[in-house]
Parts: C-alpha cells; structure tokens; sequence
C-alpha cells in the first residue's frame, strides 16, 4: 500500500471516528444504594443504556460504606434510556448477595440527571412500567414503547430525588384510590428480602412464582413476575410486607413515605407508608389521568407515537355535548394546545379512531357529523364535520388497512363508508341492508371485513359481516351466543371477533367465518361488557360498565396464559376481575406501545342512567398487557 493511500485510510477511520463519536461526551452519574432506608455497603453497581435489540454496559462501581457510588461514562450520542442495576453488598452488617438486585431507572441519555437513588421502591417502578421489557439485569424494545415506558416509571418514583413521584402520590392517584398504598406495599414485600433472611428471600420467590413459571432468583426478577401476574399470591405477599414491617421496626428504623419520613416507626408500621392495611384484590397499578379538558371519554386510541386521543362526551357543568378532544402523552400529560376546539366536534361518543396518516377520526353523537383532526390536533374539518352519507347519532368509527373509514350511523339503521377516508357525498356510500339496526361498534379485519355490533342499548343484538365493498356477507345477521346489547367489538391475531354485551353481562366471540364459538357466551366477573381489546399476546380485556372493573381472558392462544385455562376463562380474578377505586362506569379499554391498559371512565360511580356525571379520566394500568403496535388497524400485534 503506498503512503498516499495509507494516508487516505487513515483520515477515513478518523472521519468515521469523529462521525460515530459526534454528540457523544463524558458524564459522570453519582447515587445511593439503600435497602429500607438504610445504606446498602459492597453492591456491584452497573449503569447501563436500554436499546431497540439489546442494552449496553456503560460502567461499574462498588458502594461505599454508606452506600454511595459514582460511575464515569461516555454518555451515548442517540436516544438511549439509561438505568441502573445494583445486586448484593451488605446492609447493617448482613451480607445480601446475589438474591438482593434493586433497579433505578435513570432516564434519556440527552439531558439525564447526574444523580440517582437505587431502593426498593424504584424497583418497583421500573419493574411495573418496563415489566414487557425486562429480562433478568437487560432492558430492551422497540420504539415508541421502549422510551415510553421510561416515562411511566417517572410517574411512580423519581430515582433522581429517591422520592415517590407528584403523580403517584397526590390526588387524582394518590390517596384518592389505593394505587400508593399498593405500590408501597409491594416495596415492603421486596423488604422482607432486603431486610431478612435467605429463609425471607426464599419465602418472596415463592410467593412470587408464576402459575406454571420458574421461580424468580432475586428481587428485582420477584417483582417482575408480580407485575406480569396480579392476580396471584395476593395474601402470602401481603403477609411478607407486613413482616417485613415487624423486622425492620425492631431494627428501630425511619419511616419511609410520601413526605412523611423522618419518624421512628412503631415496630409494627410499615417501612414505606402509607401501606395497605388488607390483602388487595389484585396487585395492579392504577394511575388516574384528568388532564387536557377531559369530561365523561367514551373511547380511546392512540397514533403511532403512543399518545392517547380521547373525545369528551360532556361539556361543564352538566351534560351539555363536549365540543374537544383531549390529547395525552404516553405519560398522562396534555399535549400543548390540548384540549381541541373545531372541527365540528360536538359529543363524540364511541367513535375515536386514528388512522395510519395519523389523522384522528371522531364520530359527533350530538352533531350528525364527523369530525378530523390533523395529526398535531389542528382541525381539517369543516365548523360542522363532515356531514357526507347524512350519518345520524354516529358512534363507532374504524380504520381500514386501505385507508376506507367505516362509521357506525346508530341513529338511522346504517353503516357509512368513506373509500379511502375522502369525506365526499359522491363517493359517500351508505350500507342498509345485511341486518344492520342501532349498529354501534365496528372493526375492519385483514381481509377487509367489517364487522358491525346491532342492537345497543336494547333488549337484542346480533353482529353484522360486510365485505370490503360493503355487501353483506349474508342476508341476516348473526345471533346468539349472548348478544345482546352489543357494544364494542375487537379482533385477535387469528382473526376471531370479540363482542362485548351490556344486558347480558358477557362477551361472545365469533369465528372468522361468523360462527359463534362453543365456549360463548363467556361471563365470569364481566358486569355489563362493554369496551373490547385485545392484547399481543391475544389476551382478551373487556371494560365493565356496570361493574366498574375490567377482565383479562385467556384468549386464543393458549401457550402465552396460566397452564390450565381454556379459551375464555379468567386470568384475571375469577369473581371480581381487576377492581380499583380508580375505577367508574368504564366504555372503553385500549393496549399501548408500551403494555399499559387505558380505560375510559364515561360516568362517574353512583350516576343515575337518567342524569349522568360525566366521569373522572382516563386509567392507566401501569404494564399489565403485552404491547400492541398503534395506530391499531386490522388485527392486533406486537410492535
């Protein structure tokens, strides 16, 4: 090689160096590792950086005597989310060892803190809200619910402070429901381990251990397996917590709490408070959101970044139409300019949908029309909507793979469809026949198929098949299997179509070829089904209105639910379902990015059919599905 081209190679390497190291710079993260208030001595404290396929090392340390540490790093030049993992040591003189590994999450690498808290409590949060991304010490997914899901668990703790965070902590959440008692219970259950024995520790993996699962081998894995499990174990890990409360109040420690630390507790009090004082009916996490105008949500559905697009059924006071629609990050927060006026938004009810353009689609119950915002929420329909097939009482609204918008016209008996989602009255067709009759929710299959719930709010019900040009796919609709009422309706990944029914308290699932399924109709825990979904891993989730709770089925299949359960039957709890004080009349249940389960509370609990309250928010349940790729058109998957 001559000396001119050895040249040339090497400014090329150095011009690929600089390239690559471009935006990346030194940093320099300082903490504290701590176990029920007390410093953790000897942990081996990895920092590292969570990616789309796997997640980096970016440095180690050991913790001091009083539990400090500090870890220089080059800080990664993209977007990686970074967190820490620190595994053993020794507190107060008890070697921890490997069965001991406490989680921080961190956060963005651009602009991250250069301080952080690693406790049981931050294990927690990461682990519910990171609980589909999580395995063993790695951290890793797609985009946008790997980032996503970061922002969630600073809504549970703020690492940076080692406090419980504002959201968890005050009203909507908060004390308002029994979310940060739950969440500071579970962090007592990991102190028994922290605090205790081998025994103690043996004793949380138990309790821990998924039906059929292997046995967790330490905290953080522990804690995991609750997220992705709340329904089991409920009175051994409630007893661990408050075991875990009798050893380290003879210890003579500090309460730890929402600005309540700083007391000498009784020996009977829990570490962290304020704690739960009864065995809960599951271990879900329940974050409420009210943000953005929200009044009385009918439906929910979220664009391709993972923000949450709800129409406002009621405006205040009373139940005068809503005339906006809310937009939420994927962390709760209004987005600017939230909620949106224009359009001719007027009372959207059950129709919200976006499509793959990012443009979102609602349904004007009060206004005989519908309405389109633009991605960023601007408005691009007319003062009035859209008014193209003269929809009436409009309620469902779905996207098709090809860009078609169908509309469920409730008012008038009919299906409307917009080929390629143009809004014109000349290309407008409306679909009369096939059986349709108070049509009200509708879902596009990957055929094209439409699939159209009859009969709401009244004493009948079937479901209607159209083909993608709009024909029926036969003469009448189809019937029983506990149809009746029929509200929302949601599709698997085999293609089987779920029906949530109000009157007779049940879901039924149809076939794709139309035919009900022997195990229809399924009842359990559902109390007046009325919003549908289904997760990626074909879990079904159907909302109670009545009951003002939620249940999770073991869909179709079969290998990703409990050993043991059939197709239908419940993973959730059997008799109960999921229950929360944060819980209302709840229409609609929707699965992001990330794995969180949003549910729409449209009436406030205890209103009259006859004069509703428009209800409290939006519900985030913090990790408890498998995360479905959005915007959602045709049949579910994973990102």
């Amino acid at each position: 090689m001559t000396s001119s081209r050895r040249l040339l190679v090497a400014l090329a390497a150095a011009v690929a160096f600089l390239t690559c190291a471009a935006g990346a710079h030194a940093a320099t993260l300082t903490g504290q590792v701590e176990a029920a208030g007390r410093p953790v001595a000897q942990a081996t404290v990895r920092l590292f950086a969570a990616g789309a396929g796997s997640a980096s090392a970016l440095g180690t340390d050991r913790s001091a005597g009083d539990g400090s540490f500090s870890i220089d790093y080059e800080a990664p030049a993209d977007d990686a989310q970074l967190y820490v993992v620190a595994t053993g040591g020794n507190r107060a003189g008890r070697a921890l060892g490997a069965q001991v590994r406490l989680l921080a999450i961190v956060g963005p690498a651009e602009g991250a803190p250069t301080t952080t808290v690693v406790e049981e409590r931050g294990t927690v949060a990461g682990a519910y809200a990171l609980a589909r991304f999580i395995d063993g010490t790695r951290i890793s997914g797609p985009a946008p619910g790997l980032a996503n899901a970061f922002t969630t668990a600073a809504n549970l703790f703020e690492a940076r402070t080692g406090k419980v965070s504002f959201v968890l902590s005050n009203s909507p959440s908060g004390l308002a429901t029994e979310a940060l008692p739950t969440f500071n219970t579970l962090a007592n259950a990991l102190a028994s381990c922290t605090t205790g024995t081998r025994r103690s520790c043996r004793r949380l993996f138990a309790a821990a251990q998924p039906r059929g699962g292997a046995r967790p081998a330490d905290t953080l894995a522990a804690v995991v397996a609750i997220a992705r499990n709340p329904s089991q174990h409920r009175a051994e890990l409630f007893a661990l917590a408050h075991g875990s409360a009798r050893r380290a109040g003879a210890a003579g420690e500090r309460a730890r709490g929402d600005g309540a630390g700083g007391r000498t507790r009784r020996a009977d009090a829990p570490v962290y408070q304020p704690a739960l004082t009864r065995p809960p009916n599951s271990w879900i996490l329940a974050l409420v959101y009210t943000g953005g105008g929200m009044n009385a949500p009918g439906r929910v559905a979220f664009d391709a970044a993972g923000n949450a697009w709800a129409g406002n059924n009621f405006a205040r006071p009373g139940t005068t139409a809503g005339l906006g629609l809310t937009a939420l990050t994927p962390s709760g927060q209004p987005i600017l300019g939230s909620p949106y006026f224009g359009g001719g938004i007027r009372g959207p009810g059950w129709g919200t949908a976006v499509g793959a353009d990012g443009r979102v689609w609602n349904a004007n119950f009060a206004g005989d029309s519908i309405s389109v915002n633009a991605p960023d929420g601007t408005p691009l329909s007319p003062s009035g909507g859209y008014t193209a097939g003269s929809p009436t009482k409009p309620q469902g609204v779905a996207v098709g793979q090809n860009g078609d918008v169908w509309i469920a016209s409730f008012g008038d008996d009919s299906v409307i469809r917009y080929p390629g989602g143009n809004p014109d009255p000349a290309t407008a067709q409306k679909i009369t026949r096939g059986g349709i009759e108070n049509p009200f929710g509708i879902q596009v299959d990957a055929r094209g198929h439409v699939w159209v719930s009859n009969g709401a709010e009244s004493r009948s019900g079937s479901v209607t098949e159209l083909l993608p040009d709009g024909t029926p796919v036969r003469p009448r609709p189809i019937r029983g299997g506990g149809l009746l009422s029929p509200q929302g309706v949601a599709l698997d990944s085999a293609g089987n179509v779920w029906v949530g029914n109000l009157l007779s308290r049940s879901v039924t699932r149809l076939l794709p070829n139309g035919r009900i399924a022997p195990e229809s109709p399924i009842r359990g825990s559902i109390e007046g089904g009325w919003g549908v979904a289904v997760d990626g891993a074909d879990h079904v989730w159907v909302a109670g209105f009545f009951g003002g709770n939620v249940s999770e089925l073991c869909g179709v299949r079969r290998r990703t639910c409990p050993p043991g359960l059939r197709v239908g039957q419940p993973i959730s709890p059997p008799r109960a379902g999921y229950d929360s004080a944060a819980f209302e009349h709840i229409t609609a249940v929707q699965i992001d990015p990330s794995g969180n389960v949003w549910l729409a509370n449209n009436w406030t609990t205890g209103s009259p059919l006859s004069e509703p309250v428009g209800g409290n928010g939006l519900v985030q349940l913090v990790g408890a599905a498998t995360p479905v790729r959005t915007p959602l058109i045709g049949l579910p998957r994973q990102p």
